[in-house]
Order: structure tokens, then C-alpha cells, then sequence
């Protein structure tokens, strides 16, 4: 359909002006995320015939700017995404407010349930309107010019060494350099941050309860 409109020239003329923009940022840590999904390389790993392409799925703090949700993963699909948000939640605690795209693993009815569950608010962004998620793109890019660039992926053969290179990165780089946006490092703004906000912590139970399949069957 897309070759046979170009092909035919039926695309409309209209420009459209781009929509202004302003600089937004929640009052406290864990109001909400904002997550997405980056399209990674290819890499050869152990178990596969070819090299096969990996995802980084990740969530963003609005207010300190920290990546409270991340793992690399070979499919970009909903299993995937719900190991990440456990973990996150596990680690940082609980958001008000989960925001991001309408691809297939945010729009699952699997986890509207589970955040109805937990409390989060599922909230998805207009078709097509990336710079509403500005902070995971942004981060994306710098994933892109700053860690993937510097990796040696012939040394890569299995997820487990990507995601320990990965948050070492993160953990002793990204979370320890100071922010353009914020001013300070995001560990910082978010440990500080902590202080004067109650963080909602979930047990392992509650979120397996939580993140817990259901189907119906007719007897």
C-alpha cells in the first residue's frame, strides 16, 4: 500500500506545523515512567544458528531522570516487558504512572490488568508522537553513541554478559554523570529525593500475584 501511494504520487501536500513542545517534569520520583522499547544489534549468541537481534526494554523516572526498569532481552514481546517491570518495581518501588507507546507489548490486556492491580496508571501516548516520550529517546540515543559504540560485540555471546555490561555502564556512567536536564547525577536527584517521598514498596508475592495470567474458559 505504501509503494502504490508513492508510486502514484497520492501523497497530500499539506505541511503541518510541528506541535510546541514545553519542558515538563514531575515533582517527585516514582510518579511516573515512561518506558519504551530499543531496537538493538545483531549479535551471535551461544544456542542460535545466525546471529539474532536483541531488544532493550527500559523505563525512565520523569523526576530524576534514573533507569529504573531495563533488561536486553532476544524478543521484544509481553514476557519480556514483565520481567523488567518486576524487577523495577522490585528494586525502585512502585510508580503512580506508567507512560508510553501503543506497540503490541503496551497495549496487552495482560498489563492493564496487572497495573490495575498494582495501582498504576497506564497511560499511551498519540500514534506516532515520539517526542512526547522525549526522556526514554533521549536515553535511547545515548545508549546508542555511548555504549553500544564502545562494545566489542564479538565478545558477546550470551544476554546475561550484555545486561552485567549494561549495568555496569549504568551504574558506574550513566546513573553517576551529571544530567544536562537536571543539573546533578541521577542517582543523586533520585536518592535525595527519596528522602522526602514515600516510596511504595511491592513484595515478590504481590507482584507475581499481580503479573499473573488469566483466561477464560467456558466449561
Amino acid at each position: 500500500l505504501r509503494k502504490y501511494i508513492n508510486d502514484n504520487q497520492l501523497r497530500l501536500n499539506e505541511k503541518t506545523s510541528p506541535t510546541p513542545r514545553k519542558k515538563f517534569e514531575k515533582e517527585h520520583i516514582n510518579q511516573l515512567w515512561t518506558a519504551d522499547c530499543l531496537h538493538g544489534p545483531y549479535i551471535k549468541l551461544d544456542g542460535y544458528p545466525r546471529k539474532h537481534k536483541v531488544f532493550l526494554i527500559a523505563a525512565i523516572d520523569d523526576h530524576s531522570r534514573m533507569i529504573c526498569a531495563r533488561d536486553w532481552s532476544t524478543h521484544e514481546n509481553a514476557m519480556a516487558l514483565e520481567k523488567v517491570l518486576k524487577d523495577g518495581i522490585a528494586r525502585f518501588g512502585c510508580p503512580r504512572a506508567l507512560y508510553c507507546d501503543n506497540g503490541s507489548i503496551f497495549s496487552s490486556f495482560h498489563l492493564q490488568l496487572a497495573c490495575a492491580r498494582l495501582g498504576i496508571a497506564l497511560i499511551h501516548s498519540k500514534p506516532y508522537d515520539s517526542p512526547s516520550r522525549g526522556k526514554i529517546e533521549r536515553f535511547f540515543r545515548t545508549v546508542r553513541d555511548k555504549f553500544l559504540k564502545l562494545l566489542n560485540l564479538n565478545e558477546i555471546n550470551d544476554l546475561q554478559l550484555l545486561n552485567q555490561r549494561f549495568e555496569t555502564w549504568l551504574e558506574k556512567e550513566y546513573h553517576k554523570y551529571p544530567h544536562s536536564g537536571i543539573g546533578q547525577t541521577p542517582m543523586e536527584r533520585f536518592i535525595t529525593d527519596s528522602q522526602q517521598t514515600a516510596i511504595q514498596y511491592v513484595s515478590q508475592e504481590e507482584l507475581d500475584s499481580a503479573f499473573q495470567v488469566t483466561i477464560y474458559r467456558t466449561v
